[in-house]
Order: C-alpha cells, then structure tokens, then sequence
C-alpha cells in the first residue's frame, strides 16, 4: 500500500536523527477538555468520508457518536484533492471547520506532504517561513474556508468556533487559524490529531503572538508524523501538545506539555524510533482507518 511504504521511508529518515535530553516542565494548568477533544477527533474521522455521505450525516461510528451535525457543506479543491467541511453542532451550540488528512491512495496529497521546500508566509512581517505544500495546499481551499466562516457565524452569531483536523488537516487548520484570525473571526477552540510540522520558528512566534489562546496539537505514543518535517530542516511546531501514551485508559494518561521554546522530550518527541502508522490512525479510543473504507 502507497500509505505504508511512503511512511516507512519517513520513517526510517526520522529515526536517523535525535534531541537533546534537556526536559521540560509539563504544565497541568492549561484549559486541555478532553471530552470536547474526544468530539471533535470524531468530526476528522468524519472528514475521511465520502462527501455524499458526510452531507447526509450517515458516516457510521463518527456520525453517530456526534449526531446533533447539521448545516453541513463541503469543501474541496480538486487540484491537490484536499477537503473538509463546515456545519453546525446545535447541542453544544458550535461551527465546526474540519480538515481531512492525506487519502491513503491520494498520490496528489502524497506529492504535497513531500514538498518540504519551504516559502515566505504573506501574513507575516518577521520574515516566516512555512512548509510550501502544506501552504499551497490550503490556499487551494483558503476562499471556501472563509466563506464557510462568515455564512455560519452570519446564521448563527453566538456559537462558538472550532478549527480542527488530523494529519495533512492538521497543517490546514493551522493555516485555517491564522487566516480566519486575520480576518476578523473569533475563533474559540483549536485541536489538531497527528499534524506534522507547519512552519519555522518565526512563524511558531507570529501563532502565538496573534493567537495567545489556548490551542491544542494533540499526539499518540509513536506517531510518526508530528516528527516531520524535521527539526534540523527548520521546522518548528505550534504550542501546546497533548501527549497520550495510550488510549486503553486515556482520560488518565494525557500529559500537556510547556513546549513555549522547544518541544518537550518528555512528549511526542521521546519516540524517534518504532514508530507506528497505526498510532497515527488511533486517537482517543477510536481507529479511523476502520472507518474510512466503510463509509466511502
């Protein structure tokens, strides 16, 4: 399968490579509500669906542990075959923007986590640098996205704003984070699953400069992809990881990590080596590659 065998080779290059043992403080004072991250890793999981299917809200286990959707609309580029969607989520009175992750038989998405060359971001004035595929490819979808934002906080002005997505979706809705704070939307709640690295260390600094809220990139023991791309080729996460270990008892084995300077090796990046795609695809209890093919 395209998926292991491209993973593998990310693989082995990250393992080549280590981290200073210097640890840093885990913070357990930060706002982490894992019962809306369990939530809303349903909705990425939902994302992988076909679009028909996610319209309907028929999308098996992610629908149905998520039941109150509505107002539900795609978003698409067929160019690079990214998506998400938007809608609404009335029990708990929030518009959700969702991103899906790289399609395993997508060479297109493939080709787009592979461009590690880096390029000028335009919404920053420090001079940031981000990854050039994870940003061409959301710019794909940039004017959906903002559409989508404007329609649903237009019909429903009091809800609350979530950004989230999972792998190559993680990446976009960090893009989606800056771009909807620059134009003017409020947004309340951030969680990424399994997202690779986006940007440099400028554009760690402009993130948490326009958005100093609370935001969470949530990682699975042995995930390999939160490593890439790579430190040593520049590249830096957002704050704050969640780090689960495992998911067999989750709620008590969630670490939030202080990473204001450098990743925690006490998190994500104490595992450089055995790494598993299979962690990739299982967040807070719930296997999306399970999914995926039954409600295509």
């Amino acid at each position: 399968m395209k998926f292991d065998i491209l993973l593998v080779i990310l693989i082995l290059t990250v393992s080549t490579y280590g981290q200073e043992d210097e640890d840093l403080i885990i913070d357990s004072n930060r706002e982490y509500d894992e019962t809306a991250a369990t939530r809303y890793w349903y909705f990425c999981a939902a994302s992988y669906c076909h679009p028909n299917v996610i319209i309907d809200w028929s999308c098996t286990t992610p629908c149905s542990k998520t039941p109150y959707m509505e107002d539900v609309q795609i978003f698409v580029n067929s160019t690079n075959e990214n998506a998400g969607f938007s809608g609404y989520d009335p029990k708990h009175n929030e518009i959700i923007i969702v991103f899906r992750g790289t399609l395993p038989w997508s060479i297109k998405n493939w080709f787009e986590d592979l461009n590690y060359i880096k390029t000028s971001y335009p919404y920053c004035t420090n001079n940031c640098q981000v990854h050039r595929g994870f940003y061409y490819s959301y710019m794909g979808i940039h004017d959906q996205v903002i559409n989508a934002a404007k329609r649903l906080t237009t019909k429903y002005p009091n809800a609350k704003l979530v950004v989230t997505g999972h792998s190559l979706g993680g990446a976009l809705a960090t893009h989606a984070l800056v771009t909807l704070t620059v134009n003017g939307f409020k947004i309340d709640h951030y969680y990424s699953y399994g997202s690779p690295r986006v940007g440099d260390t400028a554009f760690f600094n402009f993130v948490k400069s326009i958005y100093p809220a609370a935001k969470f990139r949530v990682t699975h023991d042995h995930d390999p992809v939160p490593h890439l791309p790579m430190e040593v080729q520049g590249f830096h996460h957002i704050n704050t990881e969640a780090y689960y270990k495992d998911f067999l008892i989750f709620h008590k084995d969630v670490k939030i990590c202080n990473d204001e300077f450098k990743e925690d090796s006490k998190c994500s990046n104490q595992n450089l080596v055995d790494l598993s795609v299979d962690d990739h695809c299982n967040y807070l209890g719930y296997n999306l590659a399970i999914g995926v093919l039954i409600c295509q």
